[in-house]
């Protein structure tokens, strides 16, 4: 397998190599990883559309990092992770981790 990263393309050797594992070891692992998906390497439209905005949001999230907890409010955090909901902050904090807002879940429970 080759991977090419902006004119630079790397095989199992360099990530072997890399990975700390002999190449014998990766070219398995490569196979086992073929036959563990049966080979289904097409992507339809849709979810390569879905996982880009996804990896747009956190490239976002990455450049433009929310000020530190110290400077806003826990209920304007919880504001953000539940906009169309009141904020009980109790019970907001509850919410925001079971749906899985995991931007704050770490500075909720600071």
């Amino acid at each position: 397998m080759f991977v090419c990263c902006e004119c630079r393309c790397y095989n199992n050797a360099y990530f072997a190599r890399v990975g700390g594992i002999s190449l014998m070891e990766m070219n398995y692992l490569e196979v086992d990883f073929l036959f563990g998906i049966a080979f289904d390497l097409n992507v339809t439209p849709a979810v390569f559309a879905s996982y880009c905005a996804v990896l747009q949001t956190e490239m976002a999230y990455l450049e433009h990092p929310p000020p530190s907890i110290d400077a806003v409010s826990p209920t304007s955090l919880l504001q953000h992770c539940l906009p169309d909901q009141e904020v009980d902050t109790a019970a907001a904090a509850t919410a925001a981790t079971k749906s899985g807002c995991h931007r704050h879940q770490q500075q909720l429970t600071v």
